[in-house]
């Protein structure tokens, strides 16, 4: 396909849209389609004609790209639909699926920091060798091993999930924190040196967070003999 892309997938920063700041202030004025998360689609609010046609993002991930397709079949001139997602939209995002299935060239990816860049800025840590893992499906499951870990967990009882499948596993838990609403007002880190249990866990802890930790290898954990091993 040729010509300008109809859809962009714009990422944004978790302090919110700007709608005064590229590409958001080129795109607006053209959008008649606008997709995102119920905090995007609200923000939007008295920026955004009324007729302009608006989808939230819900577990409805099929039907998003279907009318993505459909959009960029529909006679729209200039128009074009705008698709809006927290952080780098291709990182662990919307960004994937909807890119592995609409036609080449018809949409462009606008990304932002992710939340992982954020989390280790906010820990003053390098990232270059963090291994990442997402609990936002349970179709997921991150395949784990010693090492520092960001994960993005799926919401208030994301920490106890990620806490119970590390050390399930047999692992240990080191040097843990707790990031909740990043760049937002309620923005808040907790420090834990270690986690034995989640009994012990904050049961406080706000929907949008991170979780980093260091995972270990437990004193005394046997670790499965390999195909073809002796």
């Amino acid at each position: 396909m040729t010509g300008k892309p109809f859809v962009h997938i714009v990422g944004v920063e978790p302090e919110g849209i700007d709608p005064g700041r590229a590409p958001l202030c080129e795109y607006l004025p053209k959008t008649a389609l606008v997709i995102g998360g119920k905090r995007h689609l609200e923000s939007l609010r008295g920026v955004l004609p009324d007729e302009v046609e608006s989808l939230a993002v819900t577990a409805n991930i099929p039907d998003v790209v279907a009318r993505l397709l459909r959009f960029i079949k529909e006679e729209n001139g200039d128009k074009k639909a705008l698709v809006l997602a927290t952080g780098d939209p291709l990182y662990y995002g919307i960004g994937g699926p909807i890119a592995a299935a609409l036609p080449a060239g018809s949409f462009r990816v606008h990304p932002a920091t992710t939340l992982v860049q954020r989390s280790f800025a906010l820990l003053g840590e390098p990232w270059d060798k963090v291994s990442v893992g997402s609990l936002h499906s349970k179709k997921e499951s991150p395949k784990l091993h010693p090492g520092r870990w960001a994960f993005y967990t799926g919401g208030i009882s994301g920490v106890r999930e990620v806490c119970s499948l590390v050390l399930e596993k047999g692992f240990a838990i080191r040097k843990m924190s707790i990031l909740e609403e990043i760049g937002m007002a309620g923005e808040r880190v907790r420090h834990f040196e270690a986690v034995e249990g989640i009994n012990r866990l904050p049961d406080d802890v706000k929907a949008l967070n991170m979780v980093v930790m260091t995972i270990e290898e437990r004193v005394g954990r046997i670790t499965p003999r390999q195909p073809g091993g002796s």
